[in-house]
C-alpha cells in the first residue's frame, strides 16, 4: 500500500524548504563552524559544556550509548542537561569534535524553522507565507556573530533560543489549547526546553500564567476544555522535566540562588540597574545584537509589501498567533528585566516571541493578497534572508594576524601535554594531571580550556587541575602563594595590565612577588604575546625543557 502523507508534507513549498535547510546546514558547517574550531573554544562558558559532552562520550565508549545518554541526563548540572546527552549521540555517529557539537546548534535552529513552517501554514492556510516565516530565524543577526551565545558558541543560550522558538510554534499548533493533540505536543516541547536550560522554568511560569489568563478571558463554551488541555500540557512538561529538576535541585539552588542573589560573587556581578535602565538594556541589546537591522528591514518591508497586495477576497488572520507571540516575548522579558544580573547573551530568548509576532503581522497584512502576490513577496523575503545568511557564513571570523595569535593556545596545549607525558616519574607516584595557574581570568589559558584543547587535538581527557584563578573574587596573598607552590605550569603577565575582576586586580598588585617566586622555584619556558598581553610561561624545573 502506498503510504499517505498529509497534504502539507506533499507540497512543493515543503520540499523546497527541506532543500534550503540542507544547504543552510552545509554552509554553516563548511564556511562557519570550521573557521572557529581551528582555535581554542572561546568565551569561557562553552568550556564547561564541551567538557561535559566529551566526558559523556568517553563514558559511552566503555558503557554503551544508552548508558552514556542516561549518565549525561542524570549528571549533576546547574544550567541544563540535554546538550551533552545529544552530543553523546552525535559523537557516536561522527566522532567527538567541536564541529559535531556546533552542528547541534544548527540542527536546533533547523528544527525551529520546520516547526515555524508547519505552524504558519496551518494557521494562515498559505504555504508561501509559511515558507517566508520559516526563513526568519536565519535573518537574525545574533546566531552568526563571533560573540558569546551565537551558533558558533556551544553553550545553552543558542540552544535555549531555538527550543523556545520550537515551543512557541507548537503553542500556535495547539490552536489556543482547543486541540488536545496540539496541547500535548506543546507540553512535550516545554518539557524538553526545560531540560535544555533550567532557567527557562522562570519563563514558563509566566507563559503558563499568561495562557491561563487568556483562556479565562474567553467567554466561549469550551473554556473548561481549553483549561484542561493547558493543564495536560503542564503535566506532560512536569513528567519530562520534573525528575531532572529533582536530581539537580541542590546544584541549581547553589548556582542560581546563592550564586546570583546571596553569595559573595552576586554583588560583584550585580550592575545595579534601575527599572528604566534595565528596560533599555534588554530591548536595546535585543534589537542591536540579536535581531539586527537586516531582520528589522525584512520584517517591516515584508509586512508593507504584503499590505500593498490587494487582489483577492479578504482572508482573516488568526489572532491567536499574535497573542502567543506577545506571551512568548513579554514573559521572558519580564524575568530578564527584573533579574539583578544582566547578560547580552541570554536575550536571544526574546527572539522567538518577536518572530511569532512578525509572522502574525505578515498574515494580518496579507489578508487581501492573492496566491500569486503572496508567492512573489514570500520569494523576495526568502531570497533576502538567504543572501544575508550566506554573507554571514562567508565573513572571516578573524584576520590572519588574529588567527596566528589565537592558535598559540593550541601550541601551549600540545607542549604541556607532551612535557607532562615525558616527565620523570618515581615508582608509586599517584596518577594526576598537570596543575596550571594563570594570573588573570581568561578564556584562553586556564586548565579547563587547555584540557578541552588537548582532548580535541590528542583524543585524551588529561585531568588538568586549575590551581589559579580561584574565582572572580579577590583571593588572599596566602592562598595565592599556596596555590603557586602546588603548580606545575604558571602563566604570568609582564607589565602592569589588569583585568576587570577583583581577582585580576589582586594578582596585578602581587605580580612582582609572583614573578620573583616563579624565577626562584620554576624556570621560564616561553615568552609570548596573547590578546594584547605580554606573558611568560613558567614550568617546574624537572619537566622537559623546550
Amino acid at each position: 500500500m502506498t503510504p499517505r502523507f498529509p497534504p502539507l508534507l506533499r507540497s512543493p513549498a515543503f520540499w523546497l524548504l527541506l532543500g534550503v535547510l540542507a544547504a543552510e546546514f552545509w554552509a554553516f558547517d563548511q564556511a562557519g563552524a570550521r573557521r572557529h574550531t581551528v582555535v581554542y573554544p572561546r568565551f569561557n562558558d562553552q568550556i564547561q559544556y564541551l567538557t561535559e559532552s566529551y566526558t559523556g562520550y568517553e563514558f559511552a565508549r566503555t558503557r554503551g550509548v544508552v548508558a552514556g545518554v542516561l549518565n549525561a541526563l542524570t549528571n549533576p548540572s546547574a544550567q541544563g542537561t540535554l546538550h551533552d546527552a545529544l552530543a553523546v549521540v552525535a559523537f557516536h555517529v561522527t566522532g567527538p569534535s567541536r564541529s559535531a557539537a556546533l552542528a547541534l546548534n544548527m540542527l536546533a535552529l533547523i528544527g525551529w524553522q520546520l516547526a515555524l513552517f508547519l505552524a504558519v501554514a496551518r494557521t494562515s492556510g498559505s504555504r508561501p507565507l509559511a515558507f517566508a516565516a520559516a526563513l526568519l530565524p536565519v535573518a537574525l543577526a545574533g546566531p552568526w556573530q563571533n560573540v558569546p551565545g551565537s551558533a558558533f558558541d556551544f553553550r545553552l543560550d543558542h540552544l535555549a533560543m531555538c527550543a523556545l522558538g520550537l515551543t512557541a510554534a507548537t503553542a500556535v499548533l495547539a490552536d489556543g489549547c482547543h486541540s488536545r493533540r496540539g496541547s500535548s505536543w506543546f507540553g512535550i516541547a516545554v518539557g524538553l526546553t526545560l531540560v535544555t536550560r533550567f532557567l527557562t522554568g522562570t519563563y514558563f511560569v509566566l507563559i503558563f500564567a499568561g495562557c491561563a489568563l487568556w483562556i479565562l478571558c474567553d467567554r466561549g463554551p469550551d473554556r473548561r476544555t481549553r483549561f484542561l488541555h493547558l493543564l495536560r500540557a503542564a503535566i506532560l512538561a512536569f513528567v519530562i522535566a520534573g525528575p531532572i529538576f529533582w536530581l539537580n535541585y541542590e546544584t541549581v539552588r547553589e548556582y542560581y540562588w546563592i550564586g546570583h542573589y546571596v553569595g559573595p560573587e552576586s554583588s560583584i556581578r550585580n550592575q545595579h540597574f534601575g527599572f528604566m535602565r534595565s528596560l533599555q538594556y534588554v530591548f536595546g541589546h535585543l534589537g542591536e545584537r540579536h535581531l539586527g537591522p537586516v531582520f528589522g528591514a525584512i520584517a517591516v518591508a515584508g509586512g508593507a509589501v504584503f499590505a500593498v497586495c490587494r487582489n483577492a477576497p479578504r482572508q482573516p488572520a488568526n489572532g491567536d498567533v499574535g497573542i502567543i507571540g506577545a506571551i512568548f516575548l513579554l514573559a521572558p522579558a519580564a524575568v530578564l528585566i527584573l533579574h539583578v544580573q544582566k547578560s547580552e547573551a541570554v536575550l536571544g530568548a526574546l527572539a522567538p516571541g518577536v518572530i511569532t509576532l512578525v509572522a502574525f503581522g505578515w498574515s494580518w497584512a496579507a489578508q487581501r493578497a492573492g496566491p500569486a502576490g503572496r508567492s512573489v513577496v514570500a520569494g523576495g523575503i526568502a531570497l533576502a534572508a538567504l543572501v544575508f545568511f550566506a554573507g554571514q557564513q562567508h565573513r572571516p571570523a578573524f584576520t590572519p594576524e588574529q588567527l596566528a595569535e589565537l592558535r598559540q593556545v593550541n601550541t601551549f596545549a600540545d607542549r604541556i601535554h607532551a612535557r607532562w607525558l615525558a616527565r620523570p616519574r618515581t615508582p608509586g607516584e599517584p596518577a594526576r594531571g598537570p596543575r596550571v595557574a594563570v594570573d588573570y581570568i581568561t578564556d584562553a589559558l586556564d586548565a579547563q580550556v587547555l584540557k578541552v584543547v588537548i582532548y580535541e587535538r590528542h583524543g585524551v581527557l588529561m585531568p588538568l587541575e586549575m590551581t589559579l584563578p580561584t574565582g572572580i573574587a579577590e583571593p588572599t596573598e596566602a592562598e595565592v602563594s599556596g596555590r603557586l607552590a602546588g603548580s606545575d605550569f604558571v602563566f604570568v603577565t609582564e607589565g602592569e595590565i589588569a583585568g576587570p575582576f577583583p581577582y585580576d586586580r589582586k594578582l596585578a598588585a602581587l605580580r612582582p612577588n609572583v614573578h620573583g617566586w616563579c624565577l626562584a622555584n620554576l624556570r621560564p619556558a616561553e615568552r609570548f604575546t596573547l590578546l594584547g598581553r605580554r606573558m611568560v610561561l613558567y614550568q617546574r624545573r624537572d619537566l622537559p625543557f623546550p
